[in-house]
């Protein structure tokens, strides 16, 4: 039988092994590629690992549009493939109810059969025995032309009734010997059309099952495309925040000079010298001077200048700050199962970790509850090295 044929496969199949090819390739590579994660990365560095990411999420991207635009096309193909096998299915149904209706008739057809052989022969026998004994056949010898004529006709009636059901009995044996043939013949088309449909089921799950695994491969490939150049830029971020450490660093190392009475240390404009319970005086920048209305508002008098030290070294005043390594966030960097801890018991539940408010409310708190403890007081902080 024929098969249906689909020119367009071809092409379709290429262009899926090319995008299972590229999806592959580009997962190899994105393995491959290692971001450095020595401490020393300059950032002309990480912008060029971050440069070479984009290039290869964009690129991911376009394997992705690749797989919609093929299972678009197989969509199609499926259209057709789900409309034919709704032909072939009613079809089916109309055969099959046809069948139903000849067996139905055949039921008893190989007695009938058997019946209307006998029937025939004994209507055979049934005239022959009329006509021999038929008392007008005693008159053929008659030397009366008239009652020869009689006998004659008598006979030939005989005859001919018997040969018409005769007749009669070998149409309705044609019949349902006919009717035989045809169901013998539904029942070829019926099977040749259950082939058919179920070659059309099954070609139409291996387009479902062709179209999503190539979609799903390429979004795969596309969201580790997007992860590693998500790491890349907060490897960006990292290096310019080391780099701008680095630069406060060189900055503070030469703002010292000597008095008569000893070293005194410069500050930058806007800063603050101020004695603390720890090794002070410190100095801190603008934008951690900023929060010491708030630090003062949560903190114990004697401690705020320590927290305000500590928040230098911890986000140095940024609210937004977050370490990609660790994910530590907000002023006082809390991790996410410390945040999720000691927040609510500051009051601060549901709060985001980079509200400066909740962030050193909940900082004041976990401290306190350290001192309560027994513990260093700053305890839960490595910033602590700086006091």
């Amino acid at each position: 039988m024929k098969r249906f044929g689909y020119p367009f496969l071809i092409p379709m199949r290429s262009t899926r092994l090319l995008s299972l090819v590229l999806a592959t390739s580009l997962l190899l590579t994105l393995a491959l590629v290692a971001f450095p994660s020595a401490s020393a990365q300059s950032v002309d560095e990480a912008e060029r690992d971050a440069e070479q990411a984009k290039e290869q999420a964009e690129q991911a991207d376009g394997l992705v549009d690749a797989a919609v635009a093929e299972r678009e096309q197989i969509e199609t193909e499926l259209a057709l493939t789900i409309e034919r096998v709704n032909t072939l299915a009613a079809e089916l149904s109309v055969v099959g109810a046809g069948l139903d209706r000849i067996g139905e008739k055949l039921g008893f057809a190989d007695v009938e059969l058997a019946g209307i052989q006998n029937e025939i022969e004994l209507q055979a026998v049934d005239a022959y025995m009329t006509v021999v004994s038929s008392p007008s056949v005693a008159v053929v010898n008659s030397a009366s032309v008239e009652k020869a004529l009689v006998a004659g006709t008598v006979v030939e009636d005989v005859v001919t009734s018997g040969r018409t059901r005769v007749d009669e009995l070998i149409v309705q044996r044609s019949t349902l010997e006919d009717l035989q043939l045809s169901f013998l013949a539904e029942q070829d088309r019926f099977a040749a059309l259950k082939a058919d449909l179920d070659a059309e089921v099954e070609h139409l799950a291996e387009l479902y099952d062709r179209a999503d695994a190539a979609l799903a491969e390429a979004i795969r490939a596309s969201q580790a495309a997007d992860a590693t150049y998500q790491e890349a830029l907060s490897a960006v971020d990292l290096a310019r925040a080391r780099e701008a450490e680095r630069k406060r660093q060189e900055e503070r190392a030469t703002t010292t000079t000597t008095t008569p009475n000893g070293p005194t240390t410069t500050q930058p404009p806007g800063a603050t010298t101020t004695t603390s319970g720890g090794s002070g005086p410190w100095t801190h920048p603008p934008a951690v001077e900023q929060w010491r209305p708030l630090v003062e508002e949560h903190f114990p008098p004697h401690r705020v200048e320590e927290a305000l030290r500590i928040m230098t070294c911890e986000s140095s005043g940024n609210p937004n700050a977050y370490n990609p390594y660790s994910g530590a966030s907000g002023l006082f960097q809390f991790l996410a199962s410390t945040w999720a801890s000691s927040s609510p018991k500051a009051g601060y539940a549901g709060y985001s970790v980079f509200d400066p408010v909740a962030n050193t409310a909940s900082a004041a708190w976990l401290a306190n509850r350290y001192e309560e403890l027994g513990h260093y007081y700053w305890l839960a902080w490595s910033c602590r090295r700086v006091l």
